[in-house]
C-alpha cells in the first residue's frame, strides 16, 4: 500500500501529513490518503515501543540530572563565597592542601605505647604506666 502511494507521487513531492489541508484535498480513493494515515499509525507504534519509551525517559533523567548538578554547583559557589566573605575559611586549610601535606610529609608508624604517651601529653594526663602502683592489700 505504501509502495503504491510512493509510486503515485511526483518527483520532489512529499507525503502529506494526515489531517493537513493537503491531505484533505486528496480524493478518497487516492492511495496517498490512506498511506499518510498508515504512516502516522506506524510512527505512533514505533514511538510506543519499550525501547523508544526507555530512550525518552533516559533523556529526561539526564536533563534533570544536569539541572540538579547546575543547581548544586551554584549553591556550593554561593555558600563558599558567603563563608569567604564572613572570614570563616581563613583558619582552615583546603582539603587539597591537607592531602598534599599528608603525602609529602610521611611519618613513621607509631607503636601503641608511643600513641598512649602522646595522648597523655596532649590531654595533660598522668602516665599511669610510669607511676608506681601500690600492691593490693
Amino acid at each position: 500500500m505504501l509502495k503504491q502511494a510512493w509510486a503515485a507521487m511526483s518527483p520532489g513531492d512529499s507525503m502529506p501529513m494526515a489531517g493537513s489541508t493537503r491531505w484533505e484535498a486528496l480524493n478518497d480513493d487516492d492511495p496517498r490518503k490512506l498511506a499518510a494515515v498508515l504512516h502516522a499509525a506506524l510512527a505512533h507504534l514505533e514511538e510506543s515501543t519499550p525501547r523508544a519509551i526507555a530512550t525518552r525517559f533516559a533523556h529526561e533523567l539526564a536533563a534533570e540530572h544536569r539541572d540538579e548538578l547546575t543547581a548544586q554547583k551554584e549553591t556550593a559557589a554561593a555558600v563558599s563565597a558567603a563563608m569567604s566573605t564572613a572570614g570563616a575559611l581563613n583558619r582552615y586549610l583546603p582539603f587539597c592542601t591537607l592531602a598534599a601535606r599528608r603525602t609529602t610529609y610521611a611519618t613513621p608508624p607509631l607503636t601503641a605505647d608511643e600513641i598512649r604517651r602522646r595522648a597523655h601529653q596532649s590531654w595533660g594526663l598522668i602516665d599511669t604506666t610510669a607511676t608506681p602502683r601500690k600492691a593490693a592489700a
